[in-house]
Formats: structure tokens, C-alpha cells, sequence
């Protein structure tokens, strides 16, 4: 049997936001409305009225708040209902609300020249988003719904299938540009959902995404009800192979109220164009109790950042530890970063700040415990990169390898595995193998173009088979 563990994301379509007036409308007076799905709680002044989960929203200056249905954060054997062949599982999902303008009331309707841009993180069930002005209380409300129906035979030893999309899919966002003055109301529902495995096998025990997020290297080494080394060790693997490439921050910045705006004077330090993170909004700095050093990577973005031209090196940072100077100037759909100075071309307000050290100590501490708990033998090999998550070649073929592609982690993965004797699988270079279709039947190919495919998915699934079926003998 073969036990392959990582985490993987996929995708997921929907229709398009219905629009009109109703008795509780989505309603503001000239306030830009802009939301992200998060990973990690924040949730703040919640209650359950037993409709949904209001919350208090503070309008002073440009302020966030969380809110989060949690449907079903862990999921074991006994909360899987059998349909036959068929698992459904509920899903855990959550969302943000960003209020830009200042001093405004929720009254009045927005303008046509307003624009609402809402991302939806999690969601592969019938998601119904219901946000009604009542004072300063919103209200979300999801119906209770299962994941849509994924053809597995239900294994006992194999009780964790996690689905979810990855909130740096940019996907997950919609904007809508209002044609006229009225009261709108928006519905969000999912048609379908794909689930992008990061390794196929002919018996899989694997940790997807739970809810959103994915794991962290770190998570295998928690005590948790599920997803622990002592799972995989239980599995009594003869094949391990472990790809925790992008999971592992070292540290998350948070809510330090990250807007672009542009250096207005001259250091001794700066490279051309500096970026700085700040918590004034005025500069950019990183947060008070983030510290950096020489050789880690600054990623921007509400996790939609995880594309290679918003990630960057740190290469000095000034004595106080929290202005930094980076490798590059970093961009935003084509445009300098500094430059960005307006609130609807902001881009984010977190950061991640990434360590290949840590990231290197994590996976060692994982397979070590594996090899050690297992007892015999056990191939173990890695394979890391940030194998990116494919679009809808119908619709997406502009953005083919944009997403998940830190810089580093692919190289110090092949030293890491050569020093401890692992194999490393190049995921990375396979996956650069792949191209999207351009005919009309949008057929992809792989390689030398003796695979046709229909979708970018089975061309994905063909690199990543190529890749380990050295290793499978």
C-alpha cells in the first residue's frame, strides 16, 4: 500500500449575482465594500441568533471585521454520512468584510460608480450569503448543505476527505460594477467543485485542505483528533512521500493595516523603489512583533499573494528590525507597487514572512518521526515546489502558472533529500511541461504532446504520475 501525504487545493464554478431591490437589501451610502476569506479566526463581537452569526461593525477609518459559520471543523468516521460509494462532508466556511470609507452610515443604496468586490474561500456546497443592514450588525446565514458528492470507497482506515478550494485561487473573487442606482442584493452559489489531488494513487490516505488553508508541516506534529503523525504511522506505509511547500510562515502579519503608499524620501538603505510594511498606513513596515532576517521571503496578499511577483526576498534590514529592504520591486497585475496608491488598487492587509530554515527543520522532524514509527522499511521522499493549482482552461488560460510558486523552496527541497537520503520528486519541472489548449476544444497537452487532454486538471494528474513512477516499483 502506499501511504502520500501533502496538500492540494481545487476549484469550483458559480453563477452570476442576482440583482434587485428586496425588503432587507445589501444597501450603503458610497461605501466601497471589498471582502477575503481567511484561514484563522478573528471572529470578534459574534453571537447565533439562530439564523446566523451577527456581528458588530466599527466605522471609524478603514476597519475589518471577521465573521465565520463553522458547519463542521473535524470530521471523523462517525460524522460521514454512506451513500453507497458516495461521502458527503460539511465543510467549514468564512468570510470578511472591509469597509473602506470612514464616518459613513448604512443607509441609502450604492451609487452606480461604487463597486463591490467580494472572495468566497471555501465553499464547494450550495452557499447562500445573506448580509442585512440592521444598525450596525450584519447577518450571515449558509444553509445547511454537504460537500457535492465525491465518488470514494469509504475505507476505515482512510476517514479524511477533506475538499476544499485554496484562498489564493483567485477565483474565489468576483467584482461587479453597478450599471445603475437601486438596492442590490447578491447570491453566491457554487455549481460545482473539483478536488485537485496532489498525488494519485491505487490506495490513498492523504490530508486535504480541512475547511481552507491546507496544513503546515507543523500541523502533522500537533496533537489534534485527526492529521497527526501517529495517522500516517497507523497507516503502516510502505511508500511516504510529504509535499509541504507553501504552508510553513514563519510568521503571520496580521491586520497591521497593510495600504501601499509611496516612500516620500530618500534612505541610504533603499534599493530602488523600496516597499515597507506599516501599521500607520503611511509607510510601508512589518508589524511590531515580526522580526525578519537576511534570506526570508516577504509574500503580500490576502493569500492571493502566492504568485511570484509578489513574493520576495529580504536582502537588508535596517537596526531596528522592522523596515526591510527586498530583493526587487514588487508588482500587481503589471503595475509598480509603490505607484499603488488609491484604496481600490489596494491590494492586501496581511503579509507572510516565510523561512526556508523552518520550513527545512518541520519536514525533517515529520519524516523522521514516520521512519522512526514505522520501524521498517519505508521509501520516504519529498516533493516541494508550490505545485501550482490550474484554472478553468475555458476561462483562465491567461493565468495558467501564476499560483503557488515561492521561490526557494524547489531548490533547498533537492538538498534537503539528498542529504537525508530521500528521493526528491520535481513536481515544478513536470508541471512546466504543460500547456494549455488553444482550440477551440481547449484540448491541454502534456510534454511532448502525445497526451492530449480535455482539461488542465488530467495534464496536471499526468505530470505529477510521471514525476513519482520511479519510485512506485
Amino acid at each position: 500500500m502506499l501511504l502520500l501525504s501533502g496538500c492540494g487545493g481545487g476549484s469550483f464554478s458559480r453563477d452570476e449575482p442576482s440583482s434587485h431591490t428586496s425588503e432587507n437589501p445589501f444597501t450603503f451610502d458610497r461605501i466601497s465594500i471589498a471582502g477575503s476569506s481567511i484561514t484563522h479566526g478573528n471572529i470578534e463581537n459574534t453571537e447565533n441568533d439562530g439564523e446566523g452569526y451577527l456581528g458588530e461593525l466599527s466605522y471609524v477609518g478603514e476597519v475589518e471585521k471577521y465573521f465565520r459559520e463553522n458547519v463542521a471543523d473535524t470530521i471523523g468516521p462517525d460524522e460521514l454520512s454512506q451513500n453507497n460509494d458516495v461521502i458527503e462532508t460539511p465543510m467549514s466556511y468564512q468570510g470578511k468584510l472591509k469597509v473602506y470609507s470612514a464616518g459613513k452610515s448604512l443607509t441609502g443604496t450604492l451609487n452606480a460608480s461604487d463597486e463591490i468586490a467580494i472572495a468566497f474561500g471555501g465553499a464547494n456546497v450550495d452557499t447562500k450569503i445573506e448580509m442585512d443592514v440592521d444598525g450596525q450588525t450584519f447577518r450571515f446565514t449558509i444553509p445547511a448543505g454537504n460537500y457535492l458528492p465525491v465518488k470514494k470507497v469509504f475505507d476505515d482506515t482512510n476517514t479524511h476527505f477533506y475538499k476544499a478550494f485554496r484562498e489564493n485561487n483567485p477565483r474565489a473573487i468576483k467584482v461587479w460594477k453597478l450599471d445603475k442606482d437601486q438596492a442590490h442584493t447578491f447570491t453566491l452559489k457554487v455549481l460545482s467543485g473539483e478536488l485537485h489531488l496532489n498525488f494519485i494513487t491505487n490506495h490513498m490516505y492523504y490530508f486535504q485542505n480541512a475547511g481552507v488553508g491546507g496544513f503546515e508541516a507543523a500541523n502533522f506534529l500537533e496533537k489534534r483528533p485527526h492529521s497527526t503523525v501517529n495517522d500516517i504511522i497507523a497507516f503502516d506505509p510502505d511508500l511516504f512521500i510529504f509535499e509541504s511547500g507553501t504552508n510553513d510562515a514563519k510568521t503571520w502579519a496580521r491586520e497591521i493595516g497593510y495600504r501601499v503608499s509611496r516612500e516620500s524620501s530618500t534612505n541610504s538603505w533603499i534599493i530602488e523603489n523600496p516597499v515597507h510594511f506599516s501599521s500607520n498606513g503611511k509607510t510601508l513596515r512589518l508589524g511590531r512583533s515580526v522580526t525578519v532576517a537576511k534570506g526570508d521571503v516577504v509574500v503580500m496578499g490576502d493569500y492571493k499573494g502566492d504568485i511570484e511577483d509578489m513574493a520576495v526576498g529580504i536582502v537588508a534590514k535596517d537596526s531596528t528590525g522592522n523596515k526591510v529592504t527586498l530583493s526587487k520591486i514588487v508588482t500587481y497585475s503589471g503595475q509598480a507597487v509603490h505607484e499603488i496608491n488609491t484604496v481600490p488598487q489596494t491590494i492586501a492587509n496581511q503579509c507572510r514572512i516565510k523561512s526556508i530554515k523552518q520550513w527545512e527543520d518541520r519536514v525533517k522532524r515529520v519524516v523522521d518521526r514516520v521512519k522512526n514509527g514505522v520501524g521498517h522499511s519505508v521509501t520516504v521522499g519529498i516533493a516541494t515546489s508550490g505545485v501550482p493549482n490550474y484554472w478553468n482552461p475555458k476561462t483562465h488560460n491567461e493565468y495558467l502558472t501564476k499560483a503557488r510558486r515561492l521561490l526557494g523552496y524547489r531548490e533547498k527541497g533537492k538538498v534537503l533529500a539528498k542529504e537525508n537520503g530521500w528521493f526528491f520528486a520535481d513536481f515544478f519541472q513536470k508541471t512546466l511541461q504543460i500547456e494549455p489548449g488553444v482550440d477551440e476544444d481547449h484540448k491541454w497537452s502534456f510534454g511532448d504532446n502525445t497526451h492530449p487532454n480535455q482539461n488542465g486538471r488530467e495534464a496536471f494528474g499526468q505530470a505529477i504520475i510521471e514525476a513519482i513512477s520511479p519510485y512506485l516499483n
